[in-house]
């Protein structure tokens, strides 16, 4: 399978992959991985491997997994790609793989519809099942009940939220539709799955609830994991590691609690709903005063001197005050407290209270009241972690949002963590991605995850693509710096021109939603057909560009990475300020003071690393295959005017070519590559920048 020189053989020229597909092409720097993949999994030795666009990571890593007779997680950092690795790459291997294997997709309980859930709207009045029609003839047709065979749906959809379950609002085997449940078919194909395909946050939700020593597990045993997209790691670790509580889940478990109890009327005649009554009005007070609370903070929020000129968007989270439950607050907290020990007892009552039969939703209503007993019970302890604060490894934040307010307590480093479950846990694990390395090194990831490199095998392979030929980087000195009030009316400006060198066929990726929505607003009196994040699901915006005339598409955060485009109608990606994370999240924060501590500069240790991680996520929009061709603007004038610019440059392609002149980029787009009066900098080490260049 590897030869003496470390070639893989299937993917080689002659080999299984170029016999079943046409239009073979060898890649040299995929046999490597896939060689390595091989020999970390046959040594059981983690691996940490970043594969450049168009090297084909995921066949590199597949291939191995399958033929190596281990039973292999792959963990993906989107649905998305869950979704493409099923639908594009498993039917390719079964083609050449010489063995039979299975494969299996698997994602997180709210991915899919509860049966319970609908059967209880369609049992409901009639305006409960109105509100199931848009979904009608889906639900009596699909086979998996997976929400991304409706993609139409936003993902914020009020009627997906009320025919699916959390993973503490699922009652499991005492369910009447337990059996035929798509949960529990789609686990139970895992058990017997080679292959089991999951995203990052249901990996992490499993390791989460392993920890709780509930003896639950969503995951099958399994040898190996192979993470991709891995640079996504620390922030879902940070998540499933948090503590939450927040107006959303009080409102999920007091519509549970509801149903619940009124369905108990079918047997009992009433149900006592005193309970429920005490916990809305204990929440409705403490959410009140803790949304003031919060609102205030963000409004007076500091802003580090060091870090002004870096981060002008503030962000929607605010350190919680230490003060934070004083007496009046304390007195809510303790009211609302009580108020869910007495719902967690009333739900046990009247689930002791049913009748004792073996009837179906009888007993599904019983195992209901006691998973909202158990729930409110976890409520208590989750808020009094929060409100005590006496975690010193974590900070403690709240977040308002115009329909809801949380508050969180999130581990500041989570490399222990990642450390201790997954490196030096049974699985072998793979580490990967396009984007892991800062500079030269992988040191920034290896920190952030707790990677020893004694511990770990490190390989890094470039990308094939000739982005001297196929690449122009338009960096401009002349607009203001992103802090300037004029900074967003010249970009506008500049965005303009540089559409109309391409005819649109353009990605605008922003930092905010706020620059969002001023990009768009000054876009719509203009010949490109507009598409806009939050306008509608973001699968669906992808597709419509895909098929657009001179498209434009406007988002941030997540369009910044995982969207594939070959082809003409993407010729230009549009960066509107450098990626740095908002100095003013307390996580961010609470992480730099860290770095503080220990005597380092957390501006070069964590605040640059990062951010040039995130704009070679956003260049690798552009060139997808050999015969892509276009152009990326960067339109903050830092990159080009501050020191630490240099770090963003020696993040990208070496060879890519670049300009801060208007017409060079309409003399190379037309004439093809020329010589530009601006080539690249390149710089390996940017240890000596420091925050305040």
């Amino acid at each position: 399978m590897t030869r003496s020189d470390g070639m893989f053989t299937p993917l080689a020229p002659g080999g299984e992959l170029a016999r079943a597909i046409s239009g073979y092409e060898d890649r040299p720097g995929q046999r490597a991985m896939a060689a390595a993949v091989a020999t970390a999994l046959a040594e059981s030795r983690p691996l940490l491997v970043e594969a450049g666009t168009g090297v084909g990571k995921t066949l590199a890593y597949l291939v191995p997994a399958l033929q190596s007779g281990k039973r292999v997680v792959v963990s993906t950092g989107t649905k998305t790609l869950q979704d493409q690795i099923a639908r594009n790459d498993v039917p390719l291997l079964r083609s050449f793989i010489g063995r039979p294997f299975s494969a299996v997709v698997l994602k997180g309980v709210s991915n899919y519809v509860c049966k319970r859930r609908v059967a209880d709207l369609k049992n409901g009045d009639a305006a409960a099942r109105d509100r199931l029609a848009p979904l009608a003839q889906w639900l009596d047709e699909t086979t998996t009940g997976d929400r991304s065979e409706v993609d139409w749906l936003s993902e914020t959809d009020e009627l997906w939220t009320e025919i699916t379950n959390t993973p503490d609002s699922r009652i499991g085997a005492r369910c009447p539709h337990f059996e035929q449940c798509f949960v529990t078919n789609a686990r139970r194909a895992a058990e017997k799955a080679n292959l089991i395909i999951v995203n990052h946050h249901l990996y992490f939700a499993d390791l989460t609830l392993r920890a709780a020593h509930r003896g639950g597990k969503l995951l099958p045993a399994h040898d190996a994991v192979i993470f991709d997209e891995a640079h996504q790691l620390e922030d879902v670790a940070t998540e499933h590691f948090s503590t939450k509580f927040s107006t959303v889940r009080v409102a999920q478990l007091l519509r549970d609690s509801h149903n619940a109890m009124n369905r108990m009327t079918l047997w009992t005649g009433a149900a006592n709903d005193d309970g429920l009554r005490q916990v809305e009005r204990a929440a409705i007070r403490l959410f009140a005063s803790l949304r003031g609370a919060l609102v205030a903070a963000v409004n007076k929020a500091p802003v580090s001197a060091a870090m002004a000129n870096l981060s002008p968007n503030a962000a929607d989270r605010v350190l919680l005050p230490n003060e934070l439950f004083d007496r009046e607050r304390r007195d809510a907290w303790f009211q609302l407290d009580s108020a869910l020990e007495e719902l967690a007892r009333s739900a046990e009552a009247e689930s002791e209270a049913g009748p004792d039969s073996e009837d179906q939703d009888a007993s599904s209503t019983r195992g209901n009241l006691e998973t909202i007993a158990r729930r409110a019970r976890d409520m208590r302890d989750d808020l009094a972690l929060i409100a005590e604060q006496r975690q010193a490894s974590h900070v403690y934040w709240g977040e308002v949002r115009s329909n809801s307010t949380l508050i969180a307590a999130s581990p500041i480093n989570v490399a222990d963590l990642v450390r201790k479950r997954i490196v030096h846990g049974e699985p072998i694990a793979v580490f990967t991605s396009a984007t892991l390395s800062a500079g030269d090194n992988f040191i920034y990831t290896r920190q952030r995850l707790g990677l020893n490199p004694s511990e770990v095998e490190e390989l890094r392979v470039v990308s094939p693509f000739d982005y001297a030929s196929q690449a122009l980087l338009y960096a401009p000195r002349d607009l203001p710096p992103p802090q300037e009030d004029g900074f967003s009316s010249a970009a506008l400006t500049r965005i303009i021109e540089l559409l109309a060198i391409t005819d649109g066929r353009a990605i605008v990726l922003c930092t905010s939603l706020r620059a969002v929505a001023e990009f768009a607003a000054g876009l719509r009196a203009h010949k490109y057909q507009l598409l806009v994040q939050g306008e509608a699901p973001r699968a669906t915006l992808i597709e419509q560009f895909r098929n657009a005339n001179r498209g434009v598409l406007v988002g941030a955060a997540t369009f910044w990475e995982g969207i594939d485009v070959p082809g003409d109608q993407l010729s230009l990606v549009i960066i509107d300020k450098l990626p740095f994370s908002p100095h003013t999240d307390p996580l961010f924060a609470a992480r730099a003071n860290a770095e503080v501590a220990a005597g380092r500069d957390p501006f070069v240790t964590v605040q640059l690393p990062a951010a040039a991680i995130a704009l070679r996520q956003g260049f690798g929009r552009l060139i997808r295959r050999r015969d892509d061709r276009g152009i990326v603007a960067v339109l903050d004038s830092r990159i080009v005017q501050k020191s630490y610019g240099r770090a963003f440059f020696a993040a990208l392609p070496t060879e890519l070519r670049r300009t801060s002149a208007m017409e060079q980029v309409r003399r190379w787009w037309k004439d093809g590559p020329a010589q530009l009066n601006e080539p690249p900098t390149p710089i390996q080490n940017s240890s000596s920048v420091t925050s305040t260049d």
